[in-house]
């Protein structure tokens, strides 16, 4: 997915713009057992991977909400 968003290149006034993917990411068993639970695991994951700079994938560990980004 993100080789796929790199290659893009969206048209704007005449420039191309690039395009980058940040993604978190939460396996059902091991970090979350419903839909909420994953849910606040891979935002919590994505924010780490924002943390760490564009066009990254972060897998939820344990101490990711200390962010302050998941509630």
């Amino acid at each position: 997915m993100r080789a796929s968003a790199a290659r893009l290149s969206v048209p704007a006034a005449g420039a191309g713009i690039s395009v980058t993917v940040s993604i978190g990411v939460a396996v059902l068993g091991q970090h979350g057992h419903d839909l909420f639970e994953l849910l606040a695991a891979a935002d919590a994951a994505l924010y780490r991977a924002k943390d760490a700079g564009r066009d990254r994938v972060h897998v939820y560990a344990q101490g990711d909400e200390a962010t302050g980004a998941c509630p």
